[in-house]
């Protein structure tokens, strides 16, 4: 479309006046481009029930024209485009235009619908007034032309950016929500492949990206992956992988990071083993976390999946001591990935913290879990706030600890712990100490026996945004203790690494890398997860794994490493817009193993969703991104028509006229506050009570109340609403359209409902200025028993239990 056409002419606005003038030049020989920004040309038209004057079929008349200017040779039709520029002169314009993806081939499309059946996304049908429904897949009505269905979508939901993993979440909430359990796991799974994993122990962020919390509060995320993990088992799901190329890599370290690039690795097919120093694989997974948060079976089912996939886990292999790096190579692994982890407590650096009895909150938790077993005092204190804190207290409290006691520098608002562990801590007898601080380390018949501690108060925020613990001078006191545990901290333990030729370590204590591909700086070797970070999230050791595995299989390859790494995000993402009046639906609460069954075992304390609260859970999702990407579509349409990598298409066009045919703004109501527009669902304009009347609107013509779908008794149409009104619309003129508008509506309306229904119409002044206007009118006031009332009307009140739009 760059070439200049012999007399084309351009028309913007594909309403029936557009659609006119078009088959109008057309038929005289001009080559016409008919432009519009919705999916379907139309425009209003195609909204109303009946015409006026005839009061014929609105749809019988302008659907010939439809389908005219779809199939006339000399008409271009350019759906879903907005014009950006016009440059050029009278008889030589050039039109610049956006052509906006509708992520379905118009030429493959058959119009048959099942992307719509098949699509989880509901959506307010705007071209039903947001009266009704649709899907994200949608066709913008019946007899739309042209007659091929799009996929409306806006800007990548936030939980979706925020999760690192880069997750899509929305996709599999939606699944989740239909009870698809096999489908949202094979969403979660294209990037994550410990969804049990995940499902408990996640810490969420997308869930404080999550625009529900506008409305009350975030939907379970996390919690709805969990259900989707244990209503359909991971190692079921069937992953997809490339034809082996030849290559091998060796991981090492089974934690997420490990785990996560070995899975990738395979499905690009690459041959991937994993080495690891416990006699277990899971890493921190395994021996960090305790069993009533993350049951060692589930560990274990999500492993069997990236086993399943040819990756070979090796453990009682240390690095260091059992190979190195170098041994590898000569092994013949092409590539050697570092996940190490970081399972080394931070020193408490006080006095007496070598005594028995005094020992790492890591170590504790790595002996619990691979013996079931270990040393636990009477009177516990446990230096820290963070998980591993909690985790550790709530741990001893099972292995029979009578007092259990965290002591913390800060206050409860500063502790990096999650709140529901937190309390869970809590109801199970820990005791919490703020604002207090290790001193010095008790000592009675060479063995811990209290600790010394001093009150602290907050000063000004430090590095972390956190407001820096001050000693209080003279305020030490005592507390016995027969066991202390540090849980202030871990790094990884490098010693293994430093003697590494080319592997340059940070002042951080970890190795250095590229951010963007996780290389170090000998060829081949690539770092990442906590032993890259210090200690982190288990989805950030995921994403690192996944990162890695990317950049590994494309040094295997040949191929630029950095390139299109990173995805540009937009600065001022679209959204679909939050409703501020939407109905409250609390959150549904995980259900939990009571407090008093807790003791003495370590039995999983949250016991995952019922199926039926967890569906309804997920639909409390509000669709942010429109199309949630879940793909269903794809695998539903037989034409292969649907293509979500579709891009806008910037079009050039040279014509040497333009028509512009844009039709009209209507005037947005809720500004007249006296009329309750907004507010009332029973308060409406004048296009929605259209779609009421229209047999293809969302009560297929059978006239009711939007608010509880009874039949009306009484009509009231309020005329000049936003006109020859300076200060409110500050429009000072007459539509000169809306007198007859309305009386067309109530002739319509008294047909639909009979005598029984009152209407009335209340005008300011009557004007009936078109041939036989008058006449019209008259026989609506004779004949179909429409009331006049010439008056203003300043307040509209709604009936009592008249619910909220």
């Amino acid at each position: 479309m760059t070439e200049m056409e012999k007399g084309s002419v351009m028309v913007v606005g594909a309403g029936i006046a557009g659609i006119q003038a078009s088959l109008d030049l057309a038929d005289s020989g001009h080559l016409v481009y008919l432009v519009d920004n919705n999916t379907a040309i139309g425009g209003t038209m195609a909204q109303l029930d009946k015409t006026f004057p005839t009061n014929d079929c609105s749809m019988c008349i302008i659907s010939p024209k439809l389908v005219e200017a779809g199939r006339h040779l000399n008409v271009e039709l350019l759906t879903s485009s907005d014009i950006e520029s016009v440059d050029g002169e009278a008889g030589n314009f050039t039109v610049t235009l956006t052509q906006h993806p509708r992520y379905i081939d118009l030429e493959k499309c058959t119009a048959c619908g099942e992307c719509g059946k098949v699509c989880p996304v509901t959506l307010p049908n705007r071209f039903d007034e947001n009266l009704g429904e649709r899907k994200a897949a949608f066709k913008l009505y019946p007899q739309a032309m042209p007659s091929a269905w799009a996929i409306e979508k806006a800007d990548k939901a936030p939980c979706r950016l925020t999760c690192p993993a880069g997750l899509n979440v929305q996709g599999y909430v939606q699944m989740v929500k239909q009870g698809k359990y096999r489908q949202a796991l094979e969403i979660i799974m294209e990037q994550l492949p410990l969804p049990g994993v995940l499902g408990r122990i996640c810490p969420h962020e997308c869930e404080d990206a999550c625009r529900r919390c506008q409305v009350e509060a975030p939907v379970a995320i996390r919690d709805l992956k969990r259900l989707a993990a244990d209503q359909f088992d991971p190692r079921d799901i069937k992953i997809p992988c490339a034809p082996k190329i030849g290559k091998k890599v060796a991981v090492i370290g089974s934690g997420p990071a490990g785990l996560s690039a070995g899975f990738h690795l395979a499905k690009k097919g690459v041959d991937a083993v994993i080495f690891e120093a416990l006699p277990k694989p899971g890493g921190m997974l395994r021996v960090g976390i305790p069993d009533h948060r993350l049951p060692p079976d589930v560990l274990d089912k999500d492993i069997d999946v990236i086993t399943n996939l040819g990756v070979l886990i090796h453990c009682h292999q240390r690095l260091g001591h059992d190979f190195t790096v170098d041994s590898l190579k000569a092994e013949g692994f092409d590539a050697v990935f570092l996940a190490l982890g970081a399972h080394k407590g931070l020193s408490l650096d006080i006095s007496g913290e070598n005594l028995p009895g005094v020992r790492q909150g890591v170590d504790f938790l790595r002996e619990l879990n691979l013996n079931g077993e270990t040393e636990t005092g009477t009177q516990v204190g446990i230096i820290g706030g963070g998980n591993v804190a909690i985790d550790v207290a709530r741990s001893a409290v099972r292995m029979g600890a009578k007092n259990v006691t965290i002591i913390y520098r800060r206050t409860r608002n500063e502790m990096p712990a999650w709140e529901e562990e937190i309390c869970a801590a809590e109801d199970e007898g820990v005791a919490i100490t703020y604002l207090a601080a290790p001193q010095k380390v008790l000592e009675k018949n060479g063995r811990v026996a209290g600790l010394r501690v001093i009150k602290m108060e907050l000063g000004e925020p430090d590095v972390s945004g956190r407001r820096r613990p001050v000693p209080v001078p003279g305020s030490e006191y005592d507390i016995e203790i027969d066991q202390l545990i540090s849980a202030i901290g871990q790094q990884p333990d490098i010693s293994v690494i430093e003697d590494l030729a080319d592997v340059k370590i940070t002042r951080w204590n970890t190795p250095e890398v590229d951010p963007v591909t996780l290389a170090t700086d000998r060829a081949g070797v690539f770092a990442g997860g906590d032993v890259q970070t210090g200690p982190g999230v288990a989805i950030g050791a995921v994403a690192a794994g996944m990162k890695a595995a990317e950049s590994i299989f494309r040094y295997l390859t040949g191929k630029d490493m950095a390139e299109g790494r990173d995805v540009p995000v937009a600065e001022e993402p679209v959204y679909r817009p939050v409703d501020p009046d939407m109905p409250h639906e609390a959150r549904y609460r995980m259900p939990e193993l009571p407090v008093e069954k807790r003791a003495g075992n370590f039995d999983e304390v949250e016991l995952g969703y019922d199926p039926a609260d967890g569906q309804k859970e997920a639909a409390r999702c509000l669709n942010c991104g429109y199309c949630s990407e879940c793909m269903q579509c794809v695998d539903a349409c037989l034409a292969d028509a649907v293509d979500h990598f579709m891009m806008p298409e910037i079009h050039k066009v040279q014509v040497k006229a333009i028509i512009l045919a844009p039709g009209f703004t209507p005037f947005e109501p809720q500004q007249m506050i006296t009329y309750c527009y907004g507010h009332s669902p029973n308060v409406m304009t004048s296009l929605e009570f259209e779609r009421i009347l229209s047999a293809s609107g969302p009560y297929a013509g059978h006239l009711v109340r939007p608010s509880d779908e009874k039949e009306p008794k009484k009509i009231a149409w309020l005329q000049c609403v936003g006109s020859r009104d300076i200060n409110k619309g500050d429009h000072a003129y007459c539509s000169g359209v809306c007198c007859m508008y309305a009386t067309k509506q109530a002739v319509i309306a008294k047909e639909h409902a009979g005598e029984k229904l009152d209407c009335a119409i209340f005008y300011m002044d009557m004007r009936t200025h078109g041939k036989e206007f008058d006449k019209y009118q008259m026989r609506a006031e004779d004949d179909a028993g429409v009331r006049y009332v010439r008056s203003r009307i300043h307040s509209v009140f709604p009936e009592p239990g008249d619910r909220s739009r």
